[in-house]
């Protein structure tokens, strides 16, 4: 009896952090359909009351107070700071199962080999780890009291890292790490500066003092920007599903032109004056990211002057993909023609032609079992069929 115990785990973690998320999220548009509510300037001319106070973790007030029972208040303290951490923790977790196991990894470096399990932690911890240190070290600086100056050079450097980290590794693998990066920075703005200020409101409420102004702005700061990481953390994550994005050269580029789109979208759920500009900046923001995908330019005409035979792509079919895409497949780990895809036939074969390179050529996607072992001249020489027109003879 084979119980697959690693499918499952993988299987099970990713569901856990798919559904943290949703509640955090969820939970977040909610209260910010309730911040613009509020910050609505005619609300007493409408005979609308209500006192907004309690900061959440998506730059917004929720409606009403807590009663005044610490225990209480205590408790919705802990439901706040559970949400984000089972959704850091899941995602930490499943970032482990797929760097670690083997066949599973997500981690290539630029050329297309595979980076090592002890190198790909390495990679991750740095990543995670220093990320949210420089930031908060950044918006608590001198220069953050210039918001808009701070906002310009912080968009620079996060141009800067993605460019960076394209450099050394492939594009699936920077899309991943930039949304766990930016998933990571939304957590510790809950923990380390949105509940604080939540616990000193709801303090100086019992206590009957005033509230310490310094600790509630840097929360709204870092609400504000949690608020306009959503959208993009979400999309980033799941890029995984969709190589056609992130296989280009300039892959780097169309994830940078991505997150700003996005953060137009929170301009847009605002509402406000703004809301207009953000569509049309976000919509051509992803016009020119469709043009850079569409634009790959063509392989370079071989030196050698034989074409590439069929016979020979074939082989490399046969050895690297029948295991699994096939009727009849060696390897049943996904069930027979994974996607309604085989490769039984020539036939097959050349109809698939261009998935094939987009999956082992351009994106370095497939094969991704443990053994599978495609080479780089193999990848190429598809490559090169392709481009010749992925003749069957």
């Amino acid at each position: 009896m084979n119980w697959n115990f690693l499918d499952w785990s993988d299987l099970v973690v990713r569901w856990f952090h798919v559904t943290a998320a949703i509640s955090w999220i969820g939970a977040s548009l909610y209260l910010m359909w309730f911040d613009r509510i509020f910050a609505t300037p005619d609300r007493t001319s409408r005979g609308e009351r209500g006192e907004p106070w309690l900061i959440d973790f998506a730059s917004s007030q929720l409606a009403g107070k807590l009663g005044r029972d610490t225990a209480e208040a205590s408790k919705a303290h802990r439901w706040l700071k559970r949400e984000p951490a089972l959704t850091l923790s899941s995602g930490v977790l499943l970032l482990g199962i797929v760097t670690l196991i083997p066949g599973r990894s997500i981690l290539f470096d630029a050329a297309g080999a595979p980076i090592g399990a002890l190198a790909g932690v390495l990679i991750v911890v740095a990543i995670l780890g220093l990320s949210w240190p420089l930031y908060d070290f950044f918006y608590r600086s001198p220069i953050a009291r210039k918001p808009r100056a701070a906002n310009v050079i912080a968009s620079a450097c996060f141009v800067c890292v993605t460019w960076g980290l394209s450099q050394f590794l492939d594009g699936r693998a920077v899309f991943l790490l930039i949304g766990a990066m930016l998933g990571t920075l939304m957590t510790f703005n809950v923990w380390w500066r949105l509940l604080p200020a939540l616990k000193e409101m709801s303090d100086a409420r019992l206590a009957g003092r005033t509230v310490d102004v310094g600790i509630c702005a840097l929360a709204r700061e870092r609400g504000a920007h949690n608020a306009y990481l959503i959208f993009p953390v979400v999309v980033l994550m799941l890029s995984n599903h969709y190589p056609v994005i992130y296989s280009s050269s300039l892959g780097w580029l169309v994830l940078c032109l991505i997150v700003s789109a996005l953060i137009g979208v929170r301009y847009m759920v605002e509402g406000n004056s703004r809301g207009k500009v953000a569509f049309l900046c976000g919509l051509a923001a992803v016009g020119v990211a469709m043009y850079i995908v569409a634009a790959r330019p063509l392989e370079p005409a071989s030196e050698n002057p034989d074409r590439v035979s069929f016979a020979a792509v074939r082989d490399i079919v046969n050895q690297r993909c029948v295991a699994c895409h096939s009727a009849t497949p060696s390897d049943r780990s996904f069930g027979p023609a994974p996607g309604g895809v085989d490769f039984d036939t020539p036939e097959n074969i050349a109809k698939h032609a261009q998935r094939i390179k987009i999956r082992a050529v351009d994106s370095l996607t497939m094969p991704i079992g443990p053994n599978s072992g495609m080479s780089r001249t193999e990848r190429e020489l598809i490559g090169r069929w392709v481009h010749e027109g992925a003749m069957r003879k």
